[in-house]
């Protein structure tokens, strides 16, 4: 992975196939639309260490919409010592990206 904790969708795929933490931070209804299954939805609001467990042995692979929400949660995680990263771009790269294929 690379060092500014940014993961391009191309790589989505292989990570997928790892035992990593995946994190969906939509909404619970964006979520239920579509989503990948190995993502748990925890939405961005509520994400919180006081509630959920997060190993820092592992890395944690976050989602949002933009990539924006991810990329500043990856960046506050990173400093305090996980191995975080958001998908570049967010759900809405993907799927635009599905449907220009």
């Amino acid at each position: 992975m690379n060092n500014n904790n940014q993961i391009p969708i191309s790589q989505l795929p292989a990570m997928l196939e790892k035992n990593y933490q995946f994190v969906d931070l939509r909404d619970p209804y964006e979520y239920q639309k579509l989503h990948f299954q190995k993502f748990i939805n925890i939405p961005h609001e509520k994400f919180s260490l006081d509630h959920y467990f997060f190993s820092k042995k592992e890395p944690l692979i976050l989602l949002c919409y933009s990539g924006r929400q991810s990329k500043l949660l990856a960046d506050t995680l990173c400093q305090q010592g996980y191995q975080a990263y958001s998908i570049e771009g967010g759900f809405y790269t993907i799927m635009h990206q599905k449907q220009t294929e």
